[in-house]
């Protein structure tokens, strides 16, 4: 409970720097380009795209999976993070490939840990000039690894494969070339005994646009 208090008053307080950031206003004539935040002329590192982009997010996950039956200490939480790069289509459509982890998490004496690989298209909507809402929808191929102890109910082992993904977050631009990134994902990943769950993050970032 306590963690989940000082996310919310973090993300408060990260909103409220969103809100002091936008608070000079794009001239008018300039002020579509300026909500979109698109520049056709900017590079990217992806195929068929431009304004490019790499990012960085760390937080808090927490695994969907059951505990066993053992009454063992379960703790389903750990830190998570990611690392991506995107690029977009036209102003409103983009795509991200990138690296996740989801931490360690105590389970059945043991740990559980999930990682992977993700390729989402980036749905976007800018609000006001800078600040915008986006949507992701992708797949991840996950590897995981399950340690505990025999008679807690929880197969050990390793397990690898193709779950889908998606997430939801905001974004602000504090200059041309920073943004800060708040966000939410859900990955469903493959655990070993054919066992599938999933995985959700919430985590506070930066982005690079070159």
């Amino acid at each position: 409970m306590k963690t989940q208090q000082g996310w919310i008053a973090l993300a408060i307080v990260w909103c409220g720097a969103a809100v002091q950031a936008q608070s000079l206003s794009a001239p008018s004539d300039n002020r579509a380009a300026s909500m979109s935040g698109y520049d056709a002329s900017r590079s990217s590192w992806l195929p068929y795209t431009r304004n490019g982009y790499v990012g960085l997010g760390v937080g808090r996950s927490h695994y969907l999976t059951s505990c066993g039956t053992s009454g063992l200490r379960c703790d389903d939480s750990s830190q998570a993070g990611h690392v991506y790069v995107g690029g977009l289509f036209n102003p409103y459509l983009g795509t991200e490939f990138g690296y996740l982890h989801m931490g360690n998490a105590d389970r059945a004496g043991g740990t559980t840990r999930a990682q992977g690989i993700n390729l989402s298209l980036v749905g976007r909507l800018p609000l006001t000039a800078g600040f915008s809402v986006f949507g992701k929808l992708g797949t991840t191929y996950g590897r995981t690894r399950v340690d505990g102890l025999p008679g807690t109910g929880v197969v050990g082992g390793k397990e690898s494969g193709w779950g889908p993904s998606y997430g939801l977050g905001l974004s602000v631009d504090f200059s041309n070339n920073w943004s800060g990134v708040l966000e939410w994902q859900r990955h469903r990943f493959q655990f070993p005994g054919n066992d599938r769950d999933s995985v959700r993050s919430t985590s506070l970032g930066l982005k690079y646009h070159f």
